[in-house]
This record gives structure tokens, sequence and C-alpha cells, in this order.
């Protein structure tokens, strides 16, 4: 059916209730809901901006960021370990979340960061079970490559899903990127699509394959199922905690539905499940639900004044995020490539627009260059070698010490594994980027003057963060702490990477059209001055994961395998919440296969009558 008005939905029943009409819950709803003896609702935050212009026209990369009606606009608190900065976390608020406002990137994780779920404690989470689901979300429109340039088996299928996938048009300048890449001995990847991009990529993109407008979780699987009576979705409501059965829970809480509001209106509503509630709310919101709910630490539950229902101390802990600095470059007079900066300016928006119609124009091009190596590909073996024993010897220190909470030995010993600098293979865990625009912090851009951006990004951070309640009030967002450079490791390795693409600025072809550095400009040489830009200038990728980690319950794990809440009989979760380890790789492709999983995977518990408590 259409949107629903919310009395046809206040203390009303629904066979499934999500909480967060997202990447991964539009997936999951629009699945279960394949099924028309079923119902399904969805509770979003945000509004239907499907149809906005900020949204649709591609390539619009961050200007969406701060405005209430897209972004929510989250706040970290100043970082201990990284000069007191406060990081702004954008999120998207609205229906498709983040994949209606992120950079489009359409990227596939390294097997072995995969299977590393798997080894972890979560039989059938591999790249195998990747594979198979992410071919269920995309169809690609064959891409036109660069002769010599291979990203695609021919032997496996494009995909066969409604999410459209192409490879954007690419600048002069890109194009120059990529060469020069190849020119410092950066290989081409050998299977970036199938498990192994070591290399440089020529990356494709969440665009329509005809218009180049946005593909998103609301486009492409929502709104063309809109009209299925059992697919109910309530749009401005904010999920505030979760209705359990107070009967005997010696079995596992029995989840009844989910208190909820709409709008402005701050008066708290109902809404029933009769088989299950999955939260889909994503890793900022997700554990805050659960708090409120009374599942998490108990010390957390006691500070914000809700009573605890089941001790879950995993909740809101285990955060991973990806970072990236950017060195900005001012062209050169002679480059005739418009750069995304030019959509600011009305003038130039209104010229797009125009060229957009044509298939022609900044709306239709993408971020197409990337390159995932090992840090001693940046750094040389010998400095890699010495940023790599220094991480090992404080990781053995602070076992000793009795520091780390339970399961944090197996990731960390899963990452040296990955990361040490002697394997023949290296793991690609540090990214470059090529970006036709500026994208650079702390300075701001010179008006009039044209950038293009090198950028890198750090894939498996060793630091843990923390997301939780501060209050029991669901419109107080939760307090945010990655512990931005808790680790040296990730210091350096920006450092590292920073020298690497200062060199790469300074070979042919990219440094015929490439001129001043703008950010952090020349007069940052030192290792000192680089650490203290680096701390002041990265920034969220925005790739939260592991706030309810998927993992055994002795190793802080919120859900199991079957994405089950721990002491639920029927709560689940299904978001990036629940990656337990990072992946070198942009995690929207990666929303939505977990999106597909939990559709079989409730789908199978249905058919068994629920699966029981699985644990």
């Amino acid at each position: 059916m259409p949107f629903a008005a919310v009395d046809q939905v206040t203390d009303k029943a629904f066979d499934y209730v999500i909480v967060g009409g997202g990447t991964a819950g539009l997936t999951l709803a629009t699945r279960l809901s394949e099924n028309p003896n079923i119902s399904v609702l969805v509770l979003e935050a945000g509004t239907n901006n499907s149809d906005h212009p900020m949204i649709t026209k591609s390539s619009q990369h961050g200007f969406h960021f701060g405005n209430p009606d897209l972004d929510w606009a989250f706040k970290t608190i100043p970082q201990k370990h990284g000069l007191d900065v406060v990081h702004t976390w954008p999120r998207g608020k609205l229906l498709g979340g983040s994949s209606s406002t992120n950079f489009q990137c359409w990227v596939h994780p390294p097997k072995q960061d995969v299977d590393n779920w798997e080894r972890l404690g979560n039989p059938g989470w591999n790249w195998e079970m990747f594979e198979e689901y992410s071919s269920r979300v995309y169809t690609v429109t064959e891409p036109r490559l660069p002769e010599g340039w291979k990203i695609w088996d021919v032997s496996k299928p494009y995909g066969k899903g409604p999410l459209s996938v192409i490879l954007p048009n690419v600048t002069e300048t890109d194009i120059k990127f990529r060469e020069t890449l190849l020119n410092l001995g950066i290989p081409q990847a050998p299977a970036p699509y199938h498990g192994n991009p070591k290399g440089a990529n020529i990356t494709l993109g969440t665009f329509h394959a005809t218009t180049y407008l946005r593909s998103s979780s609301a486009t492409a699987y929502l709104l063309p199922n809109i009209d299925r009576p059992n697919l109910i979705v309530l749009l401005s409501a904010l999920g505030h905690r979760l209705i359990f059965d107070d009967d005997d829970s010696s079995a596992g809480w029995l989840a009844k539905g989910v208190e909820f509001s709409s709008g402005n209106d701050k008066t708290p509503r109902k809404v029933y499940a009769k088989k299950e509630v999955v939260l889909c709310a994503g890793a900022l919101k997700s554990p805050q639900i659960l708090e409120l709910s009374g599942i998490g630490r108990p010390d957390v539950l006691k500070k914000i004044g809700v009573p605890l229902r089941f001790k879950l101390p995993g909740v809101g802990e285990n955060v991973q995020e990806h970072q990236f600095t950017g060195l900005a470059f001012e062209l050169k007079d002679n480059v005739t490539d418009e750069m995304f900066d030019v959509l600011k300016d009305e003038k130039g928006y209104l010229r797009h627009g125009e060229l957009l119609a044509q298939g022609k124009g900044l709306h239709t091009i993408g971020v197409t260059n990337l390159a995932y190596m090992p840090l001693s590909a940046f750094s040389g073996l010998g400095r890699a070698k010495e940023i790599y024993a220094n991480e090992k010897k404080k990781i053995s220190e602070e076992l000793e010490k009795g520091l780390y909470p339970p399961g944090l030995k197996e990731q960390y010993d899963l990452l040296l594994e990955m990361l040490n600098p002697e394997r023949p293979e290296g793991h690609p865990s540090i990214e470059i980027i090529g970006f036709p625009g500026y994208l650079s912090f702390p300075k701001t851009p010179i008006p009039g003057k044209k950038y293009y951006t090198l950028c890198a990004a750090v894939n498996h951070n060793f630091s843990r963060g923390t997301i939780h309640a501060t209050s029991s009030d669901p419109f107080s967002d939760p307090e945010i702490d990655p512990h931005y450079f808790e680790h040296d490791i990730e210091t350096k390795n920006f450092v590292e990477a920073a020298k690497f693409l200062r060199k790469l600025a300074q070979t042919a072809p990219l440094s015929d059209i490439l001129q001043v550095e703008h950010n952090p400009g020349p007069e940052v040489q030192d290792q000192k001055d680089l650490e203290d830009w680096a701390k002041k200038g990265s920034i969220t990728v925005f790739h939260t994961i592991g706030s309810c980690s998927m993992l055994p319950r002795e190793k802080n794990g919120v859900v199991d395998a079957h994405l089950k809440v721990y002491g639920t009989k029927n709560v689940r979760i299904a978001d990036l919440s629940i990656v337990p380890l990072h992946i070198a790789a942009h995690t929207q492709s990666t929303a939505y296969v977990i999106g597909e999983r939990a559709a079989d995977i409730i789908r199978e518990a249905s058919e068994n009558a629920w699966g029981g408590l699985d644990h």
C-alpha cells in the first residue's frame, strides 16, 4: 500500500516490524513482503525524499550533509587521542538511509575479510555467502572499460537484482590519476569484484543505467513494490524502544512490539509484532534502541535510568570506523575538466542539470578510481615492518595487563595475521582515492581555484570505540566515541600514505596537471606536523560497524549467526552494526548483503516456527 498514516499503524499488529527504512531495512522489507500471506511494517524516522534533487542527481558528494531533512548529522565527543577534535558523522535520515546520501561507490571486500567473520564464530558468514547474496542485489550494465583493464570474471554472473550499477563517465584528470598509479608500480587489481581488490581498481557506482540518477534501496527495492497491500511504510516514525512481554522470560524475552513517535509529536505510540521485530536502524541507532529497551551493559543502563532486562555487555562496544585524509592540489590552468565543486555555484548547477539530460556533465561522473594496497607498497617494507612490530608489541603488553574485553584478542590475532608485512601476498588495508574536486580538511579551498584531491583511507583500524545512550530520552542522540588514534598504528599509516600521495602528485602524468599543494601545504613536512595534520584533517568515511557485533555471546557478541539478539526469542538485527571485524571496502554492498541474507534467515525461521532461541 502507499505510505501509511500514523493512525493506520498505531495499536495495530503486523507479522514483522522493521525499525529503520535504510539500505538493509528496505532490502529486508521488500524481500519478506514477496510472500503475500505475511504483513511487514517499516518504521522510518525520515521522510520520502527520493525525488529530492539533492538526492536524485548523482555526484553531489556531501552537499546535503547538515541538512536536517536529509541527514542525522551526528557528532562525536572530543577525541582524547586526536587533539580533542569533534567529528561530524553524517547519516541518511530519509527513505533509503545512507544509500540515498552516500558517494555511490559499489565495492566488494577482499575474500579474507569476509571469511574472518566465520572464523570469529559465525558459521556460513563467508565469501561464498557474500558472492551468492550480492548477486541478488544488483544488475550491472556491462562496463566500457579502457583497453587492457579487467574488473570482472566473465564466468561469474553480472548480478540479477533490482539495484542498478554502472561504470559512470570518467574525466581525463581521473584517467591521468590511474595512469600515474601504474607508473609508480601499483598493479591493476586482478579481481576487485571477486575477492581480490589488491591494486588499482576501476570502480562501479550505483547509478541508473540510462538516466544516471541515483539508485538506492528506496528507488530499486521499495518504490517499485510500494503498492503491495502487505508492505506498509510509516514515515517520520522514530523508534524508541522494544515492548516486551513481562511474563516468564526464562526461555528468552518475547518482544510484543515497538514504541515509537510520529513527526513532531513526541507522544509515545505502540505497534505490535505477531512474529518478529528487526532492528535496521544502523550502527549508530540500533545499540541505543537496545539500551532504551533494557538490554546492554548494566553500568550504562543504570546511568541512564533504564531498568536492566538482560545483561549484554557487547551492546554499543567494538565500534570500528574507516577514516580518510585528503591532500588537495590546485589544478593548472590548462586543465579543461570541470570538478564537482562547480555544482556549488548556481549557474554551474543549472548548466550541469541541462547536460544531465544529454547523459553528460558532472552528474554522470563518479568516484571511479580506488587502489587498495598493503602499507609496505607505500612506505617500503622496512618501515612497514617497524610500524607493525610496534603495534604487535603494544597488543602483547596490553593483553598481559588484561586490558581487553572478551573476544578482542581473537580479532587482533586475525588483523595481525592479515597485516603482517612479511606475508608475500600482502593484505590491501590502505585505500587510495582520486577525487575530482575539493575533499580535504582542515583548510578550506580558495574561491575560484580548481582542485583535485588525493585521498588515503585506513580500513583496518585497531582502535575500538563505543556508542551508548546518554539518556532514557529517545530524542537524544547517543554518545559516539570512535577512540580515533588510540592505537598509534593508525597515525603512522596516515603519515606514510600522505608521503606516498605527495610522490604520486610529483609523478607523470599527474604532475603535468597538478601544481600547488593547498592542504596540508608544503610547510607541513616533519613527522610531528604530519601526525597533527592527520588528526586534525581526517574524517569519517561513514562506514561504522560493530556496535551490535555478530559474535559468540561469551566473546561480547550481541547477535548470533542467525542475527538473533541474545536473550530474546524474536528480536533480530540486520544492519552494519552486526559486522564483527571491518573490511577493506566501502560498505554499501555489505549492507545490502546483510538485508538479503536476513530475509532468508527469517523466512527459514518462520517455516520452523520461528526457529526457537537458536542459542
